[in-house]
């Protein structure tokens, strides 16, 4: 790997990411997905909880001059009573939400809500899909919304390959949005990444260089882009799923800002500095003040799987000063 750092564009320097996995409740069973992703066992928090933790989150950004960008997975997060009336909150306080979805709750939400998300990931799972057209709908809503990304998963099973990709290109055709062929891993959910499900050569080679028809919205991009510096220095714009497609993601023994620029919280309200969950917990939702880490950690994975993970700053070697922006 000839990359010496990955380094956030100017618009991530003013936002702090916070990856929040809401509930395990789900209307889908995918063959890939851990049973704690969509079993429903784990209870999930309070409406008075979570906003309680919204507060907490505010404040520590107002100290740092930042504001708040908070992406809502699960689970199925659209499925909750409360979430509506918590997007419009956040939305309110001048925060930014980012949600993903498997896009099966009705239009009326989606026409409701829409306005609220700075951004949508919807994900295809061939599995379980019921509705290909309520799909389409569903990203056509959010593609025409002015002041929201979209973004669309389709998550490329290996024996179901090429129904996947028809899929992919059929909305194509009919939505303006980025779409990534996603490919699968091994122990997703679980803690622990082992590996990617097999693919052909010609399979890898589809899903590396199938693009979308992304349109251009005068909206920032706090988390996604990255600066890659090669060792020769020069830079090159890349998103988190470029590389992860192409393999650029062991950043073992690197120096990692995760935990600086960002946290993730898992289901039970506790805080990691990324999905990986090295050094495990920093925090809580219910401690009384949100204190976290000042310095980097180095890196002890050997896959680097999930997009919040990708996106923090990474260097060789300490070569970004405390606090520096770049």
């Amino acid at each position: 790997m000839s990359m010496a750092r990955v380094t956030q564009q100017p618009d991530g320097c003013f936002y702090f990411g916070v990856n929040w996995a809401l509930t395990t409740k789900c209307n889908y069973r995918c063959t890939y997905c851990h049973p704690d992703l969509h079993n429903g066992k784990i209870k999930t928090l309070s409406f008075e909880a979570a906003v309680a933790f919204v507060d907490k989150v505010f404040a520590y950004c107002e100290a740092r001059g930042q504001l708040p960008f908070f992406e809502f997975g699960g689970g199925e997060v659209t499925y909750l009573k409360w979430f509506g009336d918590f997007l419009q909150l956040i939305y309110e306080r001048g925060g930014l939400v980012h949600i993903i979805s498997n896009a099966s709750s009705s239009l009326a939400w989606w026409e409701r809500y829409v306005s609220c998300l700075h951004g949508a990931s919807l994900s295809f799972h061939v599995e379980e899909i019921r509705d290909k057209t309520h799909f389409i709908n569903v990203a056509q809503i959010a593609a025409a919304c002015s002041t929201a990304n979209l973004h669309i998963n389709v998550m490329m099973l290996p024996e179901r390959f090429d129904e996947c990709l028809s899929l992919a290109q059929q909305m194509r055709d009919e939505v303006q949005c980025s779409i990534a062929l996603q490919p699968l891993f091994h122990g997703f959910g679980s803690g622990g990444i082992s590996g990617r499900f097999a693919y052909t050569v010609e399979q890898e080679a589809v899903m590396q260089s199938f693009t979308g028809n992304e349109p251009t919205k005068a909206i920032p991009q706090p988390r996604g882009v990255m600066l890659v510096t090669h060792q020769d220095g020069s830079v090159v714009r890349k998103t988190a799923f470029d590389l992860l497609v192409a393999g650029e993601t062991n950043f073992q023994g690197w120096d990692c800002h995760a935990g600086i620029e960002n946290i993730i919280v898992t289901f039970q309200g506790e805080i990691y500095r990324a999905w990986c969950m090295q050094d495990g917990p920093i925090g809580s939702i219910f401690d009384d003040i949100l204190t976290l880490p000042a310095e980097p950690t180095r890196c002890r994975t050997t896959i680097c799987q999930c997009g919040i993970d990708i996106c923090s700053t990474k260097a060789r070697q300490a070569v970004i000063s405390k606090g520096a922006r770049i």
